[in-house]
């Protein structure tokens, strides 16, 4: 198994596309539901065409990531999958993120929340990416279904914003646990900066 911090540069590729596309879409998203939300002096189209572009981007991007960890040199689709490294330490890792346990639980390469929030980001993604084109192109008939199956527009554009608070406070939290916990990840995702006790 890899260390900790065995980012290949493709998955390193992959986080800082989802982190620029996170980047923007929410930006712009802001924007989109409040227009008196100023976004550096850019007119609605324009901000309209950037979210849909990114999303488009970031969809692809997930469907790529996907695709690598079932056939990519590494395969590490199992890094994301139960592992008995993390068996019974949810609680414990629960209690170390919250300053409650000095000393952190040995894990595998994701632990169990890590592994968690990651599916859970795949899964929201792809909502929204449901509730967004549905919003677009309410007039087709498929997609005015989807609109109705959600209660009508009010509801689902309400959905897509809250769905949207979920991605903001956990990327928070992650940006916070990777500085503050494991800054040496941070500097090999971003900079490939490997330390040396752990090189691989």
């Amino acid at each position: 198994m890899g260390t900790t911090y065995d980012h290949p540069i493709p998955a390193r590729i992959m986080h800082h596309v989802n982190l620029i596309c996170l980047v923007a879409m929410v930006a712009t998203g802001f924007y989109i539901h409040k227009p008196n939300f100023s976004l550096l002096g850019i007119d609605m189209n324009l901000a309209r065409y950037m979210h849909f572009i990114t999303a488009f981007v970031i969809l692809l991007n997930s469907v790529t990531r996907i695709y690598w960890a079932l056939f990519g040199a590494p395969r590490d689709i199992k890094y994301f999958m139960p592992e008995k490294e993390n068996r019974g330490k949810m609680f414990p890792m629960m209690a170390y993120y919250y300053f409650l346990r000095k000393t952190k639980p040995k894990t595998s390469k994701y632990n169990g929340w890590q592994k968690a929030t990651y599916v859970l980001w795949t899964i929201a993604l792809w909502f929204m990416a449901l509730t967004g084109f549905a919003m677009l192109w309410k007039t087709n008939p498929f997609w005015s279904s989807v609109v109705s199956l959600f209660g009508g527009l009010g509801m689902i554009h309400a959905i897509h914003y809250l769905v949207m608070w979920y991605f903001v406070f956990t990327v928070l939290f992650h940006v916070y646990l990777v500085l503050f916990d494991d800054f040496k990840s941070f500097l090999y995702m971003f900079f490939g900066i490997k330390p040396e006790e752990e090189a691989f």
